[in-house]
């Protein structure tokens, strides 16, 4: 009979997600000590499973970037340009709240590596698709990337704020719809202004 691998996928999952802890919360420059110690296995495994601690920060990120992707992904109800768009802002801040370590791991401190550099910029790519979609029926103006670009940026200020408590929880919901429907009149074109409402 075999020996057991000790270092096996369950561990190296274990592995990622205490360290998207730690990343969370100290950036990308935590001990890997407090790391290991916290799931009883010791840092040859972290260099068994992932080769180098930059490639376990490596991993960690890409991680957190696929996971964003599949829940707007997931998000995708119909291919009415706004309700899609919508479904998509709606999405993005659901995954954030559900899981804030992750979140701040995508767009937190970090190593850039060109494979953390596809990740993060992949995180946009269903935005982009729908705005551009919707910019091609007449619904949005504009450069689709410029609009996609200030899309993001009001909605990832939004959660950022919301994350850090500074939005009350029973105004939230209120204050993220009335946000959306600035944006979308930002973008809408006439005949679709009043198509998101506050």
């Amino acid at each position: 009979m075999g020996r057991p691998r000790l270092h096996d996928e369950h561990l190296r999952l274990r592995l990622l997600e205490a360290a998207t802890e730690l990343m969370a919360t100290e950036g990308p420059d935590f001990s890997l000590r407090p790391l290991v110690a916290s799931i009883g296995t010791s840092t040859s495994a972290v260099y068994s499973l992932f080769g180098s601690r930059g490639e376990l920060l490596e991993a960690i990120t890409l991680r957190a970037a696929r996971s964003l992707v599949d829940a707007q992904h997931e998000s995708h109800v119909d291919d009415d340009p706004v309700q899609r768009i919508l479904a998509l802002a709606h999405a993005w801040r659901q995954w954030a709240t559900d899981n804030a370590s992750m979140f701040q791991v995508v767009f937190g401190r970090g190593e850039s590596t060109p494979a953390v550099d596809e990740a993060r910029d992949s995180t946009t790519e269903p935005l982009m698709h729908a705005v551009t979609s919707a910019v091609e029926q007449g619904v949005l103006h504009g450069d689709p990337e410029t609009s996609t670009r200030t899309i993001f940026a009001a909605v990832h200020g939004f959660i950022n704020l919301e994350l850090l408590g500074l939005y009350p929880a029973d105004e939230a919901d209120e204050l993220f719809d009335a946000l959306l429907a600035a944006i979308w009149r930002s973008w809408a074109t006439p005949e679709h202004v009043d198509a998101v409402a506050a």
